[in-house]
């Protein structure tokens, strides 16, 4: 039992930190959006731009919504002190994982989403 939970809290720092590194790169897109918008650019491109701000704010959402419930979930993990504790705790992080995947893969299409039409509109920066 004590080597389950040991590998779940292992999964959980794993988790934190690459939500982190999520976090980083989305503020790296909000960073570049800005020196875009701070720029003299294209007003017909207002709509697009307006389209990804709204895209990175709902990431910080669902950043922040994951980063709470990888919060309860070691909250879980501190106070699991039975088999049938130890399968709740297990199945909690099944789910959790689901979410993460889904999390990630909104990400790697924003970022594709985001590359490109950086490429398309604004190669220069």
């Amino acid at each position: 039992m004590k080597d389950k939970l040991e590998e779940l809290r292992a999964q959980q720092e794993s988790r934190k930190y690459l939500l982190k590194v999520l976090e980083d790169e989305n503020i790296c897109f909000k960073l570049k959006l800005a020196r875009i918008l701070s720029t003299d650019f294209d007003r017909r491109e207002l709509g697009r731009l307006e389209y990804f701000q709204s895209r990175f704010l709902k990431m910080d959402e669902q950043i922040a919504l994951l980063r709470h419930e990888i919060s309860e979930q070691q909250g879980v993990l501190a106070s699991v002190q039975t088999t049938t504790g130890l399968k709740e705790a297990t199945v909690s992080e099944l789910m959790m994982e689901r979410r993460f995947t889904t999390v990630q893969q909104h990400f790697d299409m924003l970022d594709a989403d985001f590359r490109h039409y950086l490429r398309q509109s604004f190669p220069l920066v």
